[in-house]
């Protein structure tokens, strides 16, 4: 006995030959395709290479249930009557034992190709995974032994904190361009900034926050100089009312 399972292909349904077979014998896909199954799955119980002797063309008809089906194989040379029997044309190639031994190693050899290959999916990265990886931001200042927290680099990606400090260089150039004295930048003038920018965790470089600062201070100086004194306009209460629809007094403007 050459084993406990045949051969059969998925697309067999579909198969022209099937459909000449229905013609032939005026049934169904599922009677020619039952009747080839018993035909095929006898042949590989009873013979090693498909050759049956005593089966006549009518005992296929009789055993399958389909009349004319014995003649309709020969006619499409799936079935061969030789003398004193029937064949199966090619049934090595098919079932019988070195041919299931075929299907198992095939089947075999592509389960290990799609193990490796599942394998080398998990370790491979993705394409442009490195790529992506390196230029992604980082909130974090660069590792640098001599400059831990990055301080003295106007470059260098930084939080506010209570002892910040702008960068001098960056300061002296900005506070030029802006027209506002280096003497401005008090620690009365800093300190305002330093509170208003430290509760928000915000990241940016030393240059940057320099920069605000310097905008900041500005600001503040044109807003002062906006602001009437009381004083001024109770100096002569019988010539000037004060005018309580008067905003020049407002600041105008937030916090950078």
């Amino acid at each position: 006995m050459a084993g406990d399972w045949i051969k059969m292909r998925g697309n067999l349904w579909d198969d022209p030959r099937i459909a000449s077979l229905c013609d032939a014998t005026d049934q169904p896909e599922a009677m020619i395709i039952g009747g080839l199954y018993w035909l095929w799955a006898m042949a590989d119980q009873h013979t090693e290479d498909g050759t049956l002797p005593g089966l006549t063309l009518k005992a296929i008809d009789r055993k399958t249930g389909v009349p004319g089906l014995g003649a309709a194989l020969a006619d499409i040379d799936w079935l061969q009557v030789v003398e004193g029997g029937v064949m199966v044309p090619r049934f090595d190639e098919h079932n019988g034992a070195s041919a299931k031994r075929r299907c198992q190693d095939a089947k075999r050899k592509a389960g290990v190709r799609k193990e490796s290959a599942s394998d080398a999916d998990k370790k491979r990265k993705p394409a442009g995974a490195r790529e992506r990886e390196e230029l992604k931001p980082s909130h974090t200042p660069p590792a640098d032994d001599s400059d831990p927290a990055g301080a003295d680099n106007p470059d260098a990606p930084v939080e506010m904190t209570l002892e910040w400090q702008p960068d001098q260089k960056a300061l002296k150039a900005y506070a030029a361009r802006a027209g506002v004295p280096l003497d401005a930048f008090t620690p009365e003038a800093v300190s305002p900034f330093v509170l208003h920018h430290e509760p928000r965790g915000q990241v940016r470089t030393l240059r940057e926050w320099t920069a605000d600062l310097v905008r900041w201070v500005q600001r503040d100086r044109v807003n002062a100089n906006r602001v009437v004194p009381l004083s001024r306009a109770r100096a002569s209460p019988g010539k000037q009312e004060l005018n309580h629809e008067d905003k020049s007094w407002a600041i105008d403007g937030e916090g950078v």
